[in-house]
């Protein structure tokens, strides 16, 4: 007996190959929310990895609105630029269908600079 895991699934008009799902994973290694070469090599591997959908982790839609220095943004060009790339790389290398968590932190956003790859919260 086949798993319904593994079984194909449409979602609306969305066409997925199995019923894995490939949850946002906050990162916080965005440089002032660009994506980069740790985005490019992540995603890129969860592309590949067999998964039907792959959800980018928390992407910001204002600068001040983030939950860390870290986080990616979709609110410049530059940002758009470089999601552009890191998705364009996931097409092609991998089959997972991707989705997008957009995110805005509200008033407790961004306020103070933090130290180091992975930030914690701003504000601490």
């Amino acid at each position: 007996m086949t798993s319904a895991l593994f079984s194909p699934i449409k979602l609306a008009d969305l066409n997925l190959a199995n019923r894995i799902v490939v949850s946002p994973m906050c990162q916080y290694s965005a440089d002032d929310g660009v994506g980069n070469n740790w985005h490019m090599t992540h995603l890129g591997m969860l592309a590949n990895s067999g998964a039907g959908l792959l959800v980018v982790e928390a992407t910001h839609v204002e600068r001040h609105g983030r939950i860390t220095h870290g986080c990616l943004g979709l609110y410049s060009d530059d940002c758009e630029d470089a999601l552009g790339r890191i998705v364009a790389n996931c097409r092609r290398i991998g089959t997972a269908k991707l989705a997008i968590q957009l995110a805005h932190a509200g008033a407790q956003g961004v306020r103070a600079a933090s130290v180091g790859r992975r930030q914690g919260t701003c504000g601490e």
